[in-house]
């Protein structure tokens, strides 16, 4: 299974909002938000959390489901 490196790594993987890492993570969205804009630096502690949660959205599809955002097309 691929590392989570980056924020930016996590949300390729499991595009999803950021009040919707928020809550899995336990922290507020501003927090999310400073992170994704580079106003706060993720700590190895947030990595770990991140790559946590990488494994639980992969091999959980109900957690993934509720949380991760799915595009639909036009017919």
């Amino acid at each position: 299974m691929t590392e989570i490196t980056s924020l930016n790594d996590f949300f390729i993987r499991h595009p999803m909002y950021h009040r919707s890492l928020a809550e899995l993570m336990g922290v507020s969205t501003s927090v999310v938000d400073k992170w994704s804009n580079g106003d706060r630096r993720i700590s190895q502690r947030t990595l770990k959390e991140l790559n946590r949660l990488h494994l639980l959205l992969d091999i959980n599809p109900e957690i993934r489901n509720k949380y991760v955002k799915i595009a639909h097309c036009a017919a």
